[in-house]
């Protein structure tokens, strides 16, 4: 290679070669980019935070702007920190509600927050069990039900 961005080109080999990926407790991803689904009438966003606990993660929403954090830190027993954060940002459509945003955390370590767009609403649904059937008997054979 004989341009001006060789130097680029070794110095990035470095920071991929084997010994650099071999470092001990050097940690893996710690949070994805998350899975979003749009839908007509809302949006979900998934994110695998399962290092983190309820605790350390932080959700704040600025005018349209979602930021999502993550901090902390693992004591090693050899004198050693390890520090894991991650952050992730979401611009949230004009046409959702931002009164509608809510978010919770899986057992499998998911974090879950959806939103609805303006026009849907969310309803509580109630349900209602069948009154018992009575037997009420009139004459011989009949049978009457209620319900």
């Amino acid at each position: 290679m004989n341009g001006r961005y060789d130097h680029v080109s070794r110095s990035s080999s470095t920071f991929h070669s084997p010994q650099a990926s071999r470092r001990p407790k050097s940690p893996g991803p710690v949070a994805g980019a998350g899975e979003i689904t749009n839908t007509a009438h809302g949006f979900t966003i998934e994110l695998d935070v399962f290092q983190f606990a309820a605790e350390e993660i932080k959700i704040v929403l600025t005018d349209d702007m979602l930021s999502i954090s993550g901090e902390r830190f693992e004591y090693t027993g050899d004198g050693q920190t390890l520090r894991r954060s991650f952050e992730r940002k979401y611009s949230i459509p004009e046409d959702v509600h931002l009164d509608t945003i809510r978010s919770h955390l899986t057992n499998a370590g998911v974090l879950v927050i959806n939103g609805s767009r303006k026009g849907w609403r969310e309803t509580s649904i109630s349900t209602h069990r069948p009154a018992a059937y009575q037997k009420t008997t009139g004459r011989a054979g009949s049978v009457i039900s209620t319900v």
